[in-house]
């Protein structure tokens, strides 16, 4: 049940976070990358979503190449709809702030 679960919550936040424009290099499990690009950019882009509420990873060089920074997503059997469509909201809103969609 809680492969299912893990499962069912990475489709849904994949298919949101793509349909809301961001590119999530292809990902198929439940960790999934939002390409940012500008280091600094994906630091304030974190910085956003951490005083929002939600917990995500930012890697920026030398963890990646040049103009390769990204927000890491992951998610759990145990989030909601509620608490995946509140994320969503979140973060669709940082991406049209930051302009990255």
């Amino acid at each position: 049940d809680r492969r299912a679960a893990v499962l069912r919550n990475a489709e849904k936040m994949s298919k949101g976070l793509q349909e809301a424009g961001f590119d999530t290099g292809g990902s198929k499990s439940q960790i999934i990358p939002l390409m940012i690009g500008d280091d600094m950019k994906c630091v304030r882009f974190w910085k956003n979503l951490f005083n929002a509420g939600v917990f995500t990873n930012a890697f920026i060089q030398p963890g990646t190449p040049p103009g390769g920074a990204l927000i890491r997503t992951s998610y759990m059997p145990t989030h909601t709809d509620e608490m995946l469509d509140e994320a969503l909201e979140i973060i669709r809103d940082a991406g049209k702030k930051f302009k990255v969609i």
